[in-house]
């Protein structure tokens, strides 16, 4: 008998092996032990009714955290079928709680230029961090996640092999990110950091090999937020380069590509909230349509 906690645990180890981002593995850590506690010790024995009830938990459970569980879980039995540990996954038949829409919140760039320079300049880590998620869109799980061996200063060819959700690698171009090449130069050059964690959790830079945690590089951000007289969340740097790509006329396949979406779904919201480029667009069709003529 293969109990969940035997599959767990055979599970986890994997994807320590695999070098997972430090913050997914701690998600998923916390989500299956408490997916352990909640179903049967046998594995063959949890159906998809029990899996139903974890998910919704007591209650109190948000729309945001069933889906981020459903998430884990799946990935979780997607593992085990492709081990053959299990013939059929019950997760086939569970779908996901249904989440609001929520727009994204893009901010002003001169609140954004108002914050980075809130940074002082001999704190490398910080500009460097902060301007890359600024320019690219990237997570901050995958930025604080990176290696050096992940970057590529090559002149005219920088670029970044990024980890994303759900392990899918791509590659982030940082063809339209001067100031975060020119920072991450002089970040790596300072810190005299040439292996292992790109951004380290040691103040030092040198003493550790640790990559930085998520609330050391929030509280940084909500620092800096305060010094500038600005509330912002990391996350909303995110919303703002994906803005400013759809308000340029960026394709939305490019966008897409550039932040790492699954589906262009989710890339169709940013440009739901931008009536300038519906606008842009209509207007070059009927320019068009008229040249034709």
């Amino acid at each position: 008998m293969l109990t969940v906690a035997d599959a767990i645990a055979r599970f986890l180890e994997a994807l320590r092996s695999r070098q997972t981002p430090a913050n997914t593995l701690k998600a998923y850590t916390s989500d299956l032990r408490q997916f352990a506690a909640a179903v049967p010790a046998d594995l063959a024995a949890v159906d998809p009714p029990a899996i139903q009830t974890f998910l919704a938990g007591p209650g109190t459970v948000s729309a945001a955290t069933q889906r981020r569980r459903h998430a884990t879980l799946c990935a979780f039995y997607g593992w085990l079928l492709r081990q053959e540990l299990i013939t059929a996954s019950p997760m086939a038949k569970v779908d996901p709680a249904d989440l609001p829409v929520r727009l994204p919140r893009p901010l002003d760039p001169a609140l954004v230029k108002a914050i980075l320079a809130a940074i002082p300049a001999a704190a490398t880590r910080e500009r460097a961090l902060f301007t890359l998620l600024y320019e690219t869109g990237m997570r901050v799980g995958e930025a604080i996640a990176l290696h050096v061996a992940d970057l590529d200063l090559t002149p005219d060819d920088e670029k970044i092999r990024v980890l994303g959700k759900g392990q899918r690698e791509r590659m982030v171009l940082l063809t339209a990110a001067p100031e975060s090449i020119r920072l991450l130069r002089r970040h790596l050059r300072l810190s005299g950091i040439h292996a292992g964690a790109l951004f380290r959790g040691d103040a030092r830079y040198g003493g550790s090999n640790l990559p930085l945690d998520y609330t050391t590089a929030l509280r940084a951000w909500q620092r800096y937020c305060r010094q500038a007289g600005v509330e912002a969340t990391i996350h909303q740097l995110r919303h703002s380069r994906a803005s400013q790509l759809v308000q340029a006329g960026v394709p939305l396949g490019t966008v897409r590509k550039v932040l790492g979406h699954r589906n262009i779904q989710s890339t169709l919201i940013y440009a739901d909230i931008d009536p300038q480029t519906v606008k842009h667009d209509l207007e070059e069709y009927q320019r068009r349509k008229g040249k034709r003529r």
